[in-house]
């Protein structure tokens, strides 16, 4: 059976039992609506929206149905309870109108006792608002003098800070003045003699000595013979060989110094930097004296693509503060005009282990045949590339990459695929 009856019976019988059964579907007599016979009961006490029922507050009708009621108890019923006019000052009294008018001829005594006190907690909170606003008043002042203050303050900051950025910009502009002088130096430093020519210098030197060492020998005896007409022309040659000797020695060491940096330059597209004093210049980073180092040039041939590597021992854009940033760069060259560009060879930047030599750090990248950064230089060098996040300060302040105060960084140039000029 359907509705919940578990009753079984023959075909046969089964109008006969549908007739009485409790769980047969009947009409509602008020609403309507189709119910369950054994829940009518219920139904219609609960449920039931048209269900006559009599008004909760005795006032007569006893029939109105369910769904109505709520209208009449609200808005038309005359019993309805309501409030004291004197509740906003602590009166509790509610009932009909009639009772409440009643309370109110009755109760004036009580209400002008209530108004009494009611109007003595208004002033009284009246009273503490006027202090609390007279602390308001008193703090605003304050914050007003603080805040003038701070704006004083600011503008002295402001004018501060435009004299720093006129010293800054001046700073600037001496360090492109340096850098010039350095480019500069670096140019006379790839046009230098060999070190043959270094070298025949040298000999060249050390035959003045010895005719300087002649020379001495010569005066010597002659003063020891008691010449005197000749010593005043040896002593003039002397001296002239010894201004030749100390030019030479000048220019000597200028070449000596030229050809050292000149060696140290590589030409198998291989840089091995090592960075002393890193506790040092990484302060130096930190106070913004010295925020990145460049190394010394390398290439990839001879006549090949000139470059160099950029650190910012601090880090730099996201890793400042936290990591090292390293950067590769493209620099220009004397034989730009016979290579191929953009710049496209693989590179790989390492943080050499200085401890089992197995755990080196690396990044590997291939241009962007799109970016500035590997296009043909129009200026000394082109613009970084490279890693902001190359490695943690906490990884890389370990004895495995930092040791005696140095770190080894080493950059690999393919050079594969490059056509000799």
């Amino acid at each position: 059976m359907n509705n919940g009856c578990g009753v079984q019976t023959i075909r046969q019988a089964l109008e006969e039992h549908l007739k009485g059964c409790e769980y047969r579907i009947v009409v509602c007599t008020y609403c309507g609506e189709d119910v369950i016979f054994n829940q009518k009961q219920e139904h219609e006490s609960i449920q039931c929206r048209k269900f006559p029922i009599p008004c909760p507050n005795g006032c007569g009708h006893e029939n109105l149905p369910r769904d109505e009621m709520r209208e009449h108890v609200e808005l038309t019923c005359p019993k309805k309870p309501i409030h004291c006019k004197f509740a906003n000052v602590g009166c509790e009294f509610t009932g009909s109108r009639e009772d409440v008018k009643t309370h109110e001829k009755e109760s004036i005594d009580h209400h002008l006792q209530l108004t009494t006190v009611y109007t003595a907690s208004i002033d009284l909170q009246s009273m503490e608002i006027r202090r609390e606003i007279q602390d308001i008043s008193a703090s605003r002042d304050n914050y007003k003098r603080t805040v003038d203050q701070c704006l004083r303050e600011v503008a002295t900051v402001k004018d501060g800070l435009e004299v720093s950025k006129m010293n800054v910009k001046d700073l600037k502009l001496k360090a492109v003045a340096l850098t010039e002088r350095v480019i500069h130096l670096e140019r006379r430093v790839e046009d230098l003699a060999r070190k043959d020519t270094v070298e025949k210098q040298g000999r060249d030197i050390q035959t003045l000595r010895d005719g300087q060492t002649n020379i001495s020998d010569r005066v010597t005896q002659i003063e020891r013979n008691g010449g005197g007409g000749g010593i005043g022309n040896v002593v003039n040659q002397v001296q002239n060989h010894e201004r030749q000797i100390g030019l030479m020695d000048v220019r000597l060491a200028e070449l000596d110094l030229r050809l050292q940096i000149h060696e140290t330059a590589s030409f198998n597209g291989v840089l091995m930097w090592k960075i002393r004093d890193y506790a040092r210049r990484k302060q130096e980073a930190i106070n913004g004296r010295t925020l990145s180092l460049y190394s010394q040039p390398f290439y990839t041939s001879q006549f090949g693509y000139k470059m160099c590597a950029r650190v910012y021992l601090n880090g730099d854009g996201m890793g400042k503060g936290t990591h090292m940033s390293l950067f590769f760069v493209v620099m220009r060259g004397d034989f730009d005009g016979l290579l191929r560009w953009p710049f496209q060879q693989k590179v790989i930047m390492m943080l050499l282990d200085q401890e089992a030599g197995t755990r080196h750090l690396s990044d590997t990248f291939r241009p962007d045949p799109n970016s500035n950064s590997f296009r043909k230089p129009q200026t000394e060098m082109n613009i970084a590339s490279g890693c902001p996040l190359f490695v943690s300060h906490t990884v890389l302040e370990t004895r495995t990459y930092l040791q005696d105060d140095t770190i080894f960084i080493k950059i690999e140039v393919d050079t594969n695929g490059i056509n000799p000029p």
